[in-house]
């Protein structure tokens, strides 16, 4: 160190020690202040972190919006078709059955089949109104029912664990119960004009509760409840009345 320089260091020394400790703080508070810009200045622009945007409330709201309005013209759209009536065509729609690969297409069907449509799997209600189909197969099957269908708009993997859970309850694990089929596109609900706008609820579009008798490719009857949440109309003990 040259002798000028030890000097200086000795007077700034000198100095501070004989000012006040207030004054120093505000001369280092001073000095910190102009840090970040001085730092910012020094520091290469490619090293430098980048400057993350705030999105700004109304962004978000007009995405919040934006996303909401796709949802319901998904829902527009799939429920633009009509609701199937006694008499009408079975539409000819690929549904899963069993596991990804296999499929099943009702207008195919041959003999009488009846189709309960649930809104979602593992809801509470749709979980009590399965079991009376599953006690009742054999009454079904006593009026010329080849095969009952359970159909929800859910993907393939969640229906089989639905199905095994509710068929372990009933003591039906073997072959030969009731069947259960995934919509997971919720094709087969917009052909037969039962969808459900269950947004609130699931999340987007689902199937109406109901059961559909078809046979030989045609609808013998249709019964939708009139509220999703209550199971009256579409129990077990009533579509086997109408048989």
């Amino acid at each position: 160190m040259s002798p000028s320089a030890s000097s200086s260091s000795s007077l700034f020394l000198t100095h501070s020690m004989s000012l006040p400790l207030r004054t120093l703080r505000t001369s280092a508070s001073t000095r910190i202040a102009h840090l970040p810009r001085a730092l910012h200045t020094a520091v290469p622009a490619n090293l430098r972190a980048p400057v993350r945007p705030v999105l700004a409330p109304y962004k978000m709201a007009s995405i919040l919006q934006s996303t909401a309005s796709a949802a319901h013209a998904t829902f527009a759209s799939l429920a633009s078709a009509s609701p199937i009536k006694a008499g009408s065509k079975v539409p000819d729609v690929d549904v899963r059955i069993n596991d990804l690969e296999d499929k099943i297409n009702f207008a195919k069907l041959q003999g009488k089949n009846v189709l309960v449509l649930v809104p979602g799997a593992f809801s509470p209600t749709c979980s009590s109104q399965v079991p009376s189909y599953i006690s009742d197969l054999d009454s079904f099957k006593a009026k010329g029912v080849s095969d009952v269908y359970v159909v929800t708009v859910n993907d393939m993997f969640v229906v089989n664990a639905w199905k095994k859970q509710l068929l372990k309850d009933a003591g039906k694990e073997g072959a030969g119960s009731v069947k259960f089929v995934a919509d997971d596109t919720g094709a087969l609900s917009s052909a037969l004009g039962l969808v459900l706008d269950a947004q609130a609820i699931f999340g987007g579009p689902r199937l109406k509760r109901g059961a559909v008798v078809i046979e030989n490719g045609e609808v013998k009857s249709v019964v939708v409840e009139p509220n999703p949440g209550e199971v009256t109309v579409s129990h077990a003990n009533e579509v086997l009345k109408n048989l």
